[in-house]
């Protein structure tokens, strides 16, 4: 019996209540209705990329995210040290230009995220931060870090060459030895 009395009093409940979804605030009644003249103007109901003009400024924290993601996990999903890395990828027996580019790969997102790391330490001190200045810091970081990852190719490929026990010579080794004859 109890449970039929139960079973009568939440009916009653139920069927006595409104639904609070359907009711809405006059601010509520007006947001409504602009998204719905947004929407029939075919414009993006919430922020989105299209929206905004690509600027240098927010290309470069984007840039900065995922280079930061890419280090961290490429780091935390290898499954030894760096140098066990290395010498894995050399006993492929991989031509050097092809592992020269390899290392570019891996040394590009490393110097751009501590370059722009640098670069924040500056907005942090409130350094920079002017539109102008924003974008003309961008530049010099693409320039510097490009210039860096570079270098760090030409030494790693230096260093190679230096301790190569044969003296084959490929591409890449010639092209070292007329850059230090020149240097």
């Amino acid at each position: 019996m109890r449970s039929y009395e139960a079973l009568m009093a939440s009916r009653l409940i139920t069927s006595t209540m409104t639904r609070r979804a359907d009711i809405k605030t006059p601010v509520q009644q007006w947001g409504w209705a602009y998204l719905q003249r947004q929407k029939a103007l075919g414009r993006p109901i919430s922020p989105h990329l299209t929206v905004y003009q690509p600027q240098l400024t927010w290309m470069v924290g984007v840039l900065s995210s995922l280079f930061q993601i890419s280090v961290c996990v490429g780091f935390a999903m290898l499954p030894f040290n760096f140098t066990q890395f290395v010498e894995y990828i050399r006993s492929w027996h991989i031509p050097a230009i092809i592992t020269s580019a390899f290392k570019f790969v891996i040394a590009f997102p490393i110097v751009f995220h501590t370059l722009n790391g640098i670069r924040f330490i500056g907005f942090d001190l409130a350094k920079g931060v002017e539109n102008t200045k924003a974008v003309s810091d961008s530049y010099l970081l693409f320039t510097t870090f490009c210039l860096i990852s570079i270098a760090i190719l030409l030494l790693f490929a230096l260093l190679g060459y230096l301790s190569a026990p044969s003296r084959s010579s490929t591409f890449l080794e010639t092209f070292l030895e007329t850059v230090v004859k020149h240097v």
